[in-house]
């Protein structure tokens, strides 16, 4: 049985679209959600074996990076630091949804921008060699797309 996994481009705010893509045995279903439970009935509905989440899901210990912050400023690929002002309620709502995911499935943290980068992935036509998905309406749907290819 093929892998099932979900993209998830986390907003930071329930009332911010939210990508979703779910890829699995057929070619890939894109959508736009909203709410932590909108989010939370969709991977209930189609279980998958990994979620990517687009979204800081700790914060570092010390300093203003993570060791995988550092890494990715090594390769060039330069996120914002988890503590950035604008960034404390999305890694809030990456942290509280993971925690109820990981009920569900296994949970990894994934940077579509590095992954485009690293793939060399920057438009649709560009995902042609990795098979045939549907066309992202949007930037949302796009990066939830990248964090499926991802995972």
């Amino acid at each position: 049985m093929p892998l099932k996994v979900v993209g998830l481009d986390l907003a930071g705010a329930e009332k911010n679209p939210t990508g979703f893509f779910f890829l699995g045995k057929e070619k890939g279903k894109v959508k736009l959600l909203f709410s932590d439970s909108e989010i939370l009935e969709e991977i209930e509905r189609v279980k998958p074996d990994v979620i990517a989440i687009d979204a800081p899901l700790s914060f570092p210990k010390h300093g203003f990076y993570r060791d995988g912050d550092i890494l990715l400023r090594k390769l060039g690929v330069k996120p914002l630091s988890p503590k950035f002002p604008g960034m404390r309620m999305l890694v809030a709502r990456g942290i509280r949804l993971a925690n109820v995911i990981r009920k569900i499935s296994e949970v990894i943290e994934v940077y579509p921008y590095a992954s485009a980068n690293i793939l060399n992935i920057h438009t649709h036509s560009d995902l042609k060699r990795f098979g045939s998905f549907p066309e992202p309406k949007n930037k949302d749907e796009f990066d939830a797309l990248l964090c499926a290819l991802t995972a």
